[in-house]
């Protein structure tokens, strides 16, 4: 609960000291005064003390009225200049704490941002402890020590929720947006529900107060639902990393990643995940590839060294082999490229086809344009006709003698629209091929270099000394060694990166079953319980305000953001209901849904502060008999407490019947609000 005990505000001026001081009761609280006395500079003190001035348009002490930050009339047309003054605030909460709040409007020594919090009631007592605190920079809603909106956030006994931003950032809801659903003021404040709320990047802030308000479960699961959003981007991001390494990794061991995606997937068996190596023009995965040359090894290392004498015939005729097999290569890569170069230049003219087409769009459609906005200004190209000769022209290139219709431009730009379409595709596959081949060609390139390689080495063993050990052969048994370790330690580091693609895979199984759940669980049993208590207030609320626009089955409350919907009689599309409510059925209906949050929140024990303050909620030239109604319904909230400021147009007889047999406590403003100290 918040609750308003006092409020006093002082103004030194050079010519004294002028004060004001209002005591607030429980229930209905009417402060009344002609216009310019000083209604309105009371609800911005209450408002400004509390640090809710955003609700009035602004930030700091240029918010408020010019008594309290420039000059002070008293009497009529005689004017003291203002040094310095505050707001001192007295306020309680459901346990009976009470705070006192200072806050300078004009004080050259400090900023108006500072407040002075002190612990009890400052107007009964002098000789509190007090603390500094501040509004209005970063901290003032998250700082343990001097963040005020934190303080106020505590005193009030509430959490305020974590939500979601525009930039997909959590963020807790300010402690000024919840407030938009209890204070209402005279200029904007009327024209739309929470019209003054400030935005802070928030998406469907009206929804998010409503379930605050309301302590609703759908919060929980919305919560759940950011969190796993959230948690689904880092997956899906860590994924495609990952998916990057795998392919890093492939092209290291010269091998062919298999059975991986880009975007995240349930992957039951990681064996379908692998990278295959080639070996005698067949493929084989990372072990099998390893068996193969360890198998290799061995039977090599079973046999006597050879020598160069003993391999003269075998290498003549392994060198006319290899040599073959790089004539094949090199015919192999001398396609590819070939391949490889046209497709490139294929893709250079599509994307020169479709640069010409968009052109050709734009202006098809600049020229559509020009064409509809002939009829209005008369253009001479819209008529077919030059604009400089005044000669016939027309948008074909048939020849005159051909009895052809061309199209129209609707139709050529549908047309093009078509092409682009299907020249977007065209280059798009290209792409993919071109990526392929470049891939394939960089394959056959590295084949194509350790053919070369071993030729030469068979030719340097050719001409060495017969007696020696054959040197290829060595060599290729130390390449198989090296080899062997390689794809050893290749193994043990790809089994580590399927170990980590598992856990993902596991992790995005379970975010996708919550998703599954959420889905079917987005308003618990007392959501849907809270949103009719609300719908039922608001219904029965605006038969009592005789609210007439629309009948009241077509109203109902949007699952969306909570707000109030109307519909057309027979008809299933709802639609806000200030687009087909009279502006005096406007205010009945935001009179209406304020007070439905606040009975709502008392049925279902949710978080309203019990505390509405209204700044001339007569709006419209509502008629007395309206007004009196709602001024009856809020009396009759014995545990909540209504601050209301309203002139009830200067005339005693206008309060006199809106307020017969109601129950209400008066604070009466004669002359002047800020007057001199006695």
């Amino acid at each position: 609960m918040l609750k308003i005990n006092n409020i006093k505000i002082e103004v030194n001026t050079n010519d004294g000291l002028f004060t004001a001081f209002h005591t607030f009761k429980i229930g209905l609280n009417i402060i009344r005064g002609d216009n310019t006395s000083g209604k309105s500079s009371l609800f911005q003190a209450i408002v400004y003390a509390l640090g809710f001035e955003e609700l009035i348009g602004g930030r700091f002490e240029k918010t408020m009225q010019s008594v309290l930050k420039d000059q002070v009339e008293y009497p009529k047309d005689t004017f003291h200049t203002v040094l310095q003054s505050f707001v001192l605030l007295e306020i309680e909460n459901s346990n009976g704490d009470i705070i006192t709040i200072r806050r300078f409007v004009r004080n050259p020594n400090r900023k108006s941002q500072l407040i002075d919090v002190y612990f009890g009631s400052l107007l009964s007592s002098e000789n509190l402890e007090s603390r500094p605190m501040f509004i209005h920079d970063n901290g003032g809603a998250s700082d343990e020590n001097y963040g005020f909106h934190l303080y106020l956030e505590e005193f009030l006994n509430w959490e305020l929720p974590k939500v979601l931003t525009n930039k997909g950032e959590l963020r807790k809801i300010y402690i000024q947006q919840i407030a938009s659903s209890f204070i209402i003021e005279q200029k904007s404040g009327w024209s739309d529900f929470f019209a003054t709320m400030p935005i802070y990047g928030l998406n469907n802030k009206e929804a998010r107060v409503v379930e605050f308000i309301l302590d609703m479960d759908v919060y929980g699961n919305k919560m759940k639902k950011q969190e796993l959003s959230i948690s689904k981007r880092i997956l899906e991001n860590d994924w495609l990393n990952l998916n990057k390494r795998f392919e890093r990794f492939a092209e290291k061991g010269g091998g062919k990643l298999i059975g991986l995606t880009q975007s995240p997937m349930i992957i039951n068996s990681i064996e379908e995940i692998n990278i295959l190596l080639s070996k005698d023009e067949e493929d084989y995965s990372i072990s099998d590839y390893l068996n193969l040359i360890i198998e290799e090894l061995e039977v090599l290392n079973q046999r006597d060294t050879n020598f160069v004498r003993d391999k003269i015939n075998d290498n003549e005729e392994l060198i006319v082999s290899k040599e073959e097999q790089l004539n094949q290569l090199s015919f192999d890569v001398e396609m590819t490229s070939s391949a490889l170069t046209f497709d490139r230049q294929k893709l250079t003219n599509f994307n020169y086809q479709l640069d010409n087409l968009t052109e050709d769009l734009r202006k098809n459609k600049g020229a559509l344009k020009v064409q509809k906005m002939g009829a209005e200004i008369d253009l001479k190209v819209s008529e077919n006709n030059c604009p400089s000769c005044n000669q016939q022209i027309t948008d074909s290139l048939l020849p005159l003698s051909i009895k052809q219709v061309p199209m129209r431009l609707e139709d050529n730009i549908n047309f093009l629209s078509a092409q682009i379409k299907m020249l977007q595709v065209n280059i798009e596959s290209l792409e993919s091929k071109i990526n392929f081949k470049d891939s394939k060609l960089i394959k056959l390139r590295d084949l194509q270099n350790n053919l070369r390689g071993q030729i030469r080495e068979l030719k340097k063993e050719l001409i060495s000394d017969d007696r020696l050990p054959s040197i290829a052969d060595i060599e290729y048994r130390l390449n198989l060694q090296k080899k062997i370790e390689f794809y050893s330690t290749y193994l043990e580091d790809f089994e580590d990166m399927r170990d980590e693609l598992s856990s993902l895979s596991d992790k995005w199984q379970k975010i996708l079953e919550e998703q599954e759940k959420l889905k079917k669980n987005t308003f618990s049993v007392n959501d849907i319980s809270k949103l009719k208590s609300l719908s039922d207030s608001f219904k029965s609320l605006l038969t009592k305000f005789n609210y007439s626009s629309k009948a009241i089955n077509d109203i109902a409350i949007s699952e969306e953001n909570y707000l109030p919907l109307a519909k057309k009689p027979n008809d299933e599309l709802f639609y806000n209901i200030r687009f087909d409510s009279s502006a005096s059925d406007f205010i009945r209906s935001i009179w209406a849904y304020t007070c439905s949050l606040y009975k709502a929140s008392v049925i279902n024990n949710g978080n309203h502060p019990n505390l509405f303050m209204f700044d001339e909620p007569k709006q419209q030239d509502m008629s007395i008999n309206d007004f009196r109604h709602f001024l009856e319904e809020l009396s009759s909230y014995n545990q909540a407490q209504t601050l209301l400021f309203a002139s009830f147009e200067n005339s005693d007889e206008t309060f006199k019947k809106a307020t017969s047999d109601i129950n209400f406590h008066l604070n009466y403003i004669d002359e002047k609000l800020i007057k001199p100290a006695i």
